[in-house]
């Protein structure tokens, strides 16, 4: 298609793709900024950063990388065209191999920007070592967009952007120095600058070897009633040790406000997802148990579940330090407590029983059980007892997100959690006490 304006081109792409996270909120493409050129004109591809601003009608807005190729030439038959501007051909660049290819040159450390680049900057970590970097776009998307390149790095392309430094590549950096080898190594990021605001744009990170996805080998395990602990009890060491690394940052925070954050969250999800209401007295009930006592914090992964994890030929890696997707910048940033990241795990085992043949018969349950075990038992060790309140909650509060993510995204699966939700407030007593105890 041809547009006189850029919102007009990209609308139809950007909202249609998996890492938008406007779903369903009636927005509208407002402005497209383009930065420096990374790969510049005069070939037959040239390639640039554009920011998408993206408005609601109730005043907020978004802001989202478009990784844009301008070809002269038309793709080939498995890239997507955009549309056309002034006789070229305009493609997601992610997609097209030969912009890609352009783009690898241009990141590698020992080639400096072009001067065309204005307000672009490629910070260096650590050597890339000397490898082919062919791409391969990643077809798995979420609300991020991943490029292999050869077989040693993988570029992560950030979509949604906050002004400041991007949190994946704060915390990744700060375990690497802590010695903290559960996580891909950080080879550089590059970051731009627009009106005086920095944002990071991309991290070139170490391509782990052999990867599986963790949330395939769950939903896989439990469908055929594999034995899966001891990968649980290796995902428990893991986090733990990502927790100590992370644990120079160490604060407290009040139980009454973590309990109102909760209750505050439950409004606006049940807001967006009134299968909630229902419930909504004893889940503050389940709240309202933390009120009165401190609660340690610090900065964690905040978005923790099995799709975090791969299992490599060196061992189980944790990766996405992003947070939820869903929260603002500044509840990502903040600290946070540690079960925050056990409940995300808890609750992801437990939507891997979705893959049984019968997820509520004996069998499904009794791997959960098993398995949770492993987890819990290996992520506390002889160091840490089951704070069993704080991770109740925290269940609770990740399942009411997870409803909302569902009703948004995949309609279809919104059962899942809200089974969870039943089962949950079906076990809180009116002065919020338990009747039995069992993880969500």
């Amino acid at each position: 298609m041809t547009a006189d304006r850029p919102e007009e081109l990209w609308w139809p792409h950007v909202r249609e793709a998996r890492w938008f996270q406007g779903k369903g909120r009636d927005g509208k493409l407002s402005s497209v900024t383009p930065l420096g050129w990374l790969v510049p004109p005069g070939g037959d591809v040239a390639v640039r950063p554009e920011l998408a601003a993206v408005a609601y009608p109730d005043g907020e807005s978004e802001l989202y990388q478009l990784l844009v190729a301008y070809r002269d030439s038309p793709p080939p038959d498995d890239v997507v065209v955009v549309g056309r501007v002034d006789g070229q051909w305009v493609v997601d660049a992610p997609r097209d191999a030969q912009a890609m290819s352009a783009v690898a040159q241009a990141l590698a450390l020992e080639t400096p920007l072009a001067e065309e680049a204005s307000g672009l900057t490629v910070r260096v970590v650590s050597p890339l070592p000397q490898a082919e970097l062919a791409p391969r776009w990643y077809a798995g998307q979420q609300s991020n967009t991943n490029v292999f390149l050869g077989t040693t790095a993988l570029l992560k392309i950030f979509r949604k952007l906050e002004p400041g430094e991007n949190r994946d590549i704060v915390i990744t950096r700060r375990l690497r120095e802590a010695g903290v080898t559960d996580v891909p190594a950080l080879y550089c990021f590059l970051e731009g600058e627009v009106e005086g605001l920095r944002y990071d744009l991309a991290a070139l990170t170490e391509q782990l070897r052999d990867p599986q996805d963790g949330w395939a080998l769950g939903c896989e395990a439990c469908r055929t009633g594999s034995d899966f602990t001891a990968h649980a009890a290796a995902l428990g060491h893991a986090l733990a040790a990502v927790h100590h690394g992370l644990r120079r940052d160490e604060t407290t925070l009040d139980g009454g406000e973590v309990a109102d954050q909760m209750s505050a969250r439950l409004d606006a999800a049940a807001a967006a997802a009134p299968a909630l209401l229902p419930y909504m007295p004893a889940l503050r009930r389940r709240f309202d148990a933390l009120r009165g006592r401190p609660v340690p914090a610090q900065s964690v992964h905040g978005d923790f579940h099995l799709g975090q994890t791969l299992l490599t030929a060196d061992g189980w890696r944790i990766i996405d330090f992003e947070g939820e997707p869903l929260k603002s910048f500044a509840e990502r940033l903040a600290p946070d407590s540690v079960w925050r990241d056990v409940a995300g795990m808890t609750r992801s085992i437990s939507y891997a029983t979705s893959a049984h043949p019968e997820p509520s018969g004996e069998a499904a349950l009794n791997w959960l059980s098993l398995t949770l075990q492993a987890f819990l038992g290996a992520y506390c060790g002889d160091q840490k007892l089951l704070d069993e309140d704080l991770l109740s909650a925290y269940e609770a509060d990740k399942a009411a997100y997870e409803v909302v993510y569902e009703t948004r995204n995949r309609p279809e699966w919104v059962q899942i959690p809200l089974r969870a939700i039943q089962h949950v407030t079906s076990s809180v007593t009116p002065d919020g006490g338990e009747q039995s105890h069992a993880h969500l």
